[in-house]
């Protein structure tokens, strides 16, 4: 029997030590869903009375026009104006009360920003506002292709792509 209790006594005290060594492994750590991130290509602000979700430029060629596209989230009883600038440009939409509008191309409401310096790739200045006084936030300009083609500046045309028997023609020659 005191055979038993002296091999049963080490583990048992291993076995301790391990679940108390492994059930601290999040005390200094915080819950990452306590904090709110932006899991999106665009960027998120909240002002008064608004929530601005996913907020990003999408534009194929630096110095040319660009579609704001995003979510804008009116909380207030009253009907707002929501306004972007970019450089000399400024584009406004209305936001009915309590209601929530995607901004974008097709099917959309749509914003154009005229003339926007940044290409896609890069990140832009932006001034956004509700009625009340601008907010700067730096967005990102996107490229309008994939998820993004709905959203492209009108006129704009994708650069044609290598079709596949293009491709099998060119390989064969070699």
């Amino acid at each position: 029997m005191k055979r038993n209790l002296l091999t049963r006594t080490p583990v048992v005290a291993l076995a301790a030590l391990l679940a108390a060594g492994t059930a601290g492994c999040s005390v200094n750590s915080p819950f990452q869903t306590a904090k709110t991130q932006s899991i999106t290509d665009g960027v998120s602000v909240d002002l008064e009375g608004a929530h601005v979700r996913n907020l990003a430029l999408v534009s194929g060629e630096a110095g040319g026009d660009a579609v704001v596209t995003g979510a804008v989230e009116n909380e207030t009883g009253k009907d707002m104006t929501f306004t972007v600038t970019a450089g000399s440009s400024k584009v406004q939409a209305k936001i009915p009360a309590h209601q929530a509008v995607t901004l974008g191309g097709k099917d959309k409401a749509e914003l154009t920003l005229k003339s926007v310096k940044a290409g896609p790739g890069e990140m832009t200045d932006v001034e956004i506002s509700t009625g009340g006084s601008a907010t700067p936030v730096s967005v990102p300009v996107l490229d309008p292709e994939g998820y993004y083609e709905t959203d492209a500046p009108e006129g704009w045309t994708p650069t044609p792509s290598e079709t596949h028997s293009e491709s099998e023609s060119e390989s064969e020659g070699h």
